[in-house]
């Protein structure tokens, strides 16, 4: 009865004073599921209104170039990489995040994940190895697997351009050569570049990745665990690695834009989603992986998530802002040495 008359005020509050309005920039994923985990709720709570605008990480960095005297965005939702960009550029003002309530309820890494409180980690997900098991018989333990001669011929990586390409030519640069972070990733180029002949292709999508498993040209890849459960629904005999040098860490950050003009609805908008409610139902209807350490799955929701103590423990992140700052060196070399 309770829920019914707040719901009935607020409704009454949209058609009587026109509700408040919040623009949030984002994808144009699951938007159904979105509308009943985080849009109706929100209106319901707050009797603010979100209107969204849609599209890839680059098209919506670009638009807020675009009005950047005069911003028509108040929050956005970035992949970490363009989060940095943004900050780059200054489109992003620092969030107070003793505004937040729920913020002691999330993981460290996802507290400022691009630096300077320029953004939330509100998900997270992991790049890990998935193999084909009737194809490879042994078991795959390291990402120095893809080097053996067993899977010469039947493996992709990411190509660079990728939000995980960069990232995992880090990691490589860390299992050859112990540093992470040498500017020019000289072993994990001179590695890539002596493994090229026994690749099938450096993959662009998770979508281009499955049909070749489904084709059985690739047995072996990197994969992204919020595409596992497409990978699943193949039917394929597949097993998901968790590599012993670690998988990769990744997360998406909302944040708010500089000079939004609605900026109180900006943090309830950012608190809420970061909320023990909004992670669950998320999590429950496999759209995000939950960052509140609160949110517990049943085994068989958290199989196809980024979740439980062993899968979070295993992450590695690496500095946003390095790759940011090299980019454009490595796609240079990347175009050099590899892509030919």
């Amino acid at each position: 009865m309770k829920r019914f008359v707040v719901v009935l005020f607020a409704l009454f509050a949209v058609f009587a004073l026109g509700a408040q309005k919040l623009y949030v920039s984002t994808w144009g994923f699951n938007l159904d599921l979105l509308d009943k985990n985080i849009t109706k709720p929100f209106l319901e709570k707050y009797g603010i209104q979100i209107e969204r605008e849609l599209g890839n990480n680059s098209v919506r960095l670009s638009k807020l170039i675009s009005q950047k005297d005069n911003p028509v965005i108040d929050v956005v939702h970035f992949a970490d990489y363009f989060a940095m960009l943004a900050v780059k550029n200054g489109l992003l003002q620092p969030i107070d995040v003793t505004k937040l309530s729920n913020y002691q309820d999330i993981y460290d890494f996802a507290k400022d994940p691009v630096g300077g409180n320029y953004g939330i980690g509100y998900t997270v997900y992991s790049l890990g190895i998935v193999y084909r098991t009737d194809k490879i018989k042994r078991p795959i333990t390291s990402w120095k697997d893809f080097w053996s001669k067993d899977v010469a011929g039947h493996i992709s990586l990411p190509d660079i351009t990728t939000t995980q390409g960069p990232v995992l030519m880090m990691h490589l640069n860390k299992i050859f050569a112990d540093n992470a972070y040498d500017p020019e990733l000289k072993a994990a180029f001179q590695k890539v570049a002596e493994l090229k002949k026994n690749i099938v292709t450096f993959y662009k999508t998770s979508s281009e990745l499955i049909n070749l498993f489904k084709m059985g040209e690739v047995w072996m890849a990197p994969v992204t665990r919020f595409s596992w459960g497409q990978f699943l629904e193949t039917g394929l005999p597949l097993a998901w690695v968790v590599p012993e040098e670690g998988m990769l860490g990744f997360t998406n950050v909302v944040s708010i834009v500089k000079g939004a003009k609605n900026l109180d609805a900006a943090y309830k908008y950012i608190d809420f989603i970061i909320s023990y409610e909004v992670q669950l139902a998320e999590a429950m209807d496999l759209v995000d992986s939950p960052v509140n350490v609160k949110v517990k799955v049943p085994p068989q929701i958290a199989e196809k998530l980024t979740f439980g103590e062993d899968h979070i423990k295993s992450l590695v992140f690496y500095n946003i802002g390095f790759i940011v700052d090299n980019y454009d060196k490595w796609i240079n070399k990347w175009n050099e040495m590899i892509a030919q």
